[in-house]
């Protein structure tokens, strides 16, 4: 019975704070609304009229668990591999919606060529060495990554940007250290590092 009644108190302060989280939102956009002359779109309710605002999306999950010491450590080794090669992921896409909207405005294949080779000798330059250092186990998940950020895997964005020799030659070589640079990235496969990259990014 106790143990109930704490877990009602528990649940209770929560949804409290839930609540009260909400209306500061929703106070947000009224106020502004109420200083710029906006409108804002209600709903009327048996002739009550509510004003009414959409909330971003919060996922809201219970503390993790583990079976034994052992799979706790492991999640913790793929969470401080993940912290380490999530920055470069993160350049990786900027980089590719940069590239992709510069390439845009290129007409001509030569002018197009000269300027991914000069990005690719400054990335070159800014990464050789830091991504040298990774292991292969942190190489495996930087390729799912980039695929997470730029929705196109480690092998077609090279096909795409140098030739598909070279995706063919890297992913070949990649192979030998036991993973394909045609991995996709699936959330629902990767629950566990995908978990990680929200955390990292405050959606959890």
């Amino acid at each position: 019975m106790l143990e109930q009644m704490l877990k009602y108190q528990v649940v209770n302060f929560f949804m409290k704070r839930i609540l009260i989280f909400s209306f500061m939102v929703c106070l947000a956009p009224l106020a502004h609304a109420q200083n710029s002359g906006m409108l804002l779109p209600t709903l009327v309710l048996n002739g009550d009229t509510f004003l009414t605002c959409t909330l971003q999306e919060v996922v809201v999950v219970s503390k993790r668990t583990f079976k034994d010491p052992i799979a706790q450590a492991q999640f913790n080794q793929l969470r401080k591999n993940v912290l380490i090669v999530y920055p470069y992921a993160k350049e990786a896409g900027d980089l590719f919606r940069d590239i992709n909207e510069q390439l845009s405005a290129m007409d001509r294949k030569k002018e197009r060529k000269k300027y991914v080779k000069e990005r690719e000798k400054e990335l070159d330059q800014l990464y050789e060495n830091s991504l040298k250092n990774l292991t292969v186990t942190q190489g495996a998940i930087l390729v799912k990554l980039i695929a997470r950020e730029t929705g196109q895997n480690v092998y077609d964005l090279i096909s795409e940007f140098k030739n598909p020799f070279s995706a063919f030659y890297w992913n070949k070589l990649s192979g030998l250290y036991g993973y394909s640079l045609k991995q996709d990235y699936d959330p629902q496969e990767d629950r566990d590092i995908e978990m990680i990259v929200r955390s990292i990014e405050g959606t959890l």
